[in-house]
């Protein structure tokens, strides 16, 4: 028999028990650093009660997918540049990105800076931050991403910034479930 993939685990139950409960004032502020976006954070909570995992990532899929891309753009400017570190973000989030990016804070020299010019240049091309979803990827793999980016059309380059916004939504909202923290 198949098994119900939108069904709650025994270990997801609390996690989604907490996040469906919390008081929305305590939680709002929480989402609002996960994302970027105070509108995607205030949907989540008007959302709940979340019965699966799944479910939870549906909506914040959903949600993203609603909202404008000016609004879009805002949460990426919430977000470091690659390599920026910590310390160019609030707090929660500039902490989660520096996590999430460990592979471009070990970049030789060279590669920094082709980051770095790479990043300028794709801002100038389209007008917005470069994003993307790091964790996993090398400092190479992402200089390579970026100059793929940078050859793309401004909407083909939005669809992906917006992609890239939904995974590293769903790697924090799996923090926050698994471990309380972003």
């Amino acid at each position: 028999m198949p098994q119900n993939t939108t069904a709650t685990t025994a270990t997801d139950a609390p996690a989604l028990r907490g996040f469906d409960t919390v008081p929305a004032d305590d939680l709002l502020p929480i989402l609002t650093e996960l994302s970027g976006s105070a509108g995607w954070a205030q949907a989540m909570l008007e959302g709940r009660p979340y019965r699966s995992r799944e479910s939870l990532h549906a909506a914040a899929r959903r949600v993203l997918a609603e909202q404008s891309d000016a609004e879009v753009l805002a949460a990426v400017d919430a977000h470091p540049p690659i390599g920026a570190g910590a310390g160019a973000a609030a707090e929660p989030v500039g902490d989660a990105s520096a996590r999430e990016q460990s592979a471009a804070a070990t970049a030789d020299a060279e590669l920094a800076r082709r980051l770095s010019e790479g990043q300028r240049r794709h801002a100038e091309h389209f007008g917005h931050a470069f994003l993307v979803c790091a964790t996993g990827m090398s400092a190479q793999e992402i200089a390579g991403e970026l100059d793929r980016r940078i050859a793309l059309g401004a909407a083909e380059e939005l669809a992906c910034t917006r992609e890239h916004l939904a995974k590293i939504n769903a790697l924090r909202l799996d923090r926050l479930l698994d471990t309380g923290a972003l």
